[in-house]
């Protein structure tokens, strides 16, 4: 071979690495794009679910004991509301800048998961009277609205980490700064 063709194979090569760094760069960016969103729809979800936890509390169809703690539950889940579910800097990118307030909201979520499986789920669909049964669909929309976007949401961060794994993608540094997002791990059946 001669230097042209050397020559050429260096830059058909150089084109190929060009070309594929940069697709993959897309995707990582449109990647952590998408897990931000989710990350938001979760909040949202989790917010929701908590309201109408705390409404169905308030309807008078859980006995006196049941109210009252799935009302603290849900009252906890409220007043912690704007703290970040995961501390993995990915709140920061989106210009919030959340204090370290000790809170492990997924603590706070998940306890009202188990306190909505020992007072709601212990009720009978007879049990809900006719005036209480939209709250009580609402909530359990709700409820299944957070283990589908939580789901959503973890799966798109197996995604990044899969592609931040690539060896390309760690040679080139093609996350740049981005923090690596982190799965929101609670209990939500």
């Amino acid at each position: 071979m001669n230097a042209s063709e050397w020559i050429l194979i260096v830059i058909v090569v150089v084109a190929v690495v060009v070309l594929v760094s940069t697709l993959m760069a897309r995707r990582l960016d449109r990647l952590h794009r998408t897990v931000v969103k989710s990350r938001r729809t979760l909040e949202h979800a989790l917010t929701a679910r908590a309201q109408y936890a705390h409404d169905f509390a308030d309807s008078g169809v859980l006995d006196l004991a049941g109210a009252i703690l799935l009302a603290d539950a849900a009252d906890n889940c409220l007043r912690q509301g704007m703290e970040p579910i995961v501390d993995d800097g990915l709140d920061h990118i989106e210009g919030f800048d959340f204090p370290a307030a000790g809170v492990d909201r997924r603590s706070l979520e998940s306890d009202l998961s188990r306190t909505l499986r020992l007072t709601v789920d212990e009720l009978g669909e007879s049990e809900i009277p006719e005036e209480n049964r939209e709250i009580y669909e609402k909530l359990q929309r709700s409820r299944l609205d957070v283990k589908m976007t939580r789901s959503f949401h973890n799966n798109h961060v197996a995604q990044i980490s899969q592609v931040r794994r690539a060896p390309l993608a760690s040679v080139l540094r093609l996350a740049g700064n981005a923090p690596a997002p982190a799965t929101v791990d609670m209990d939500d059946e």
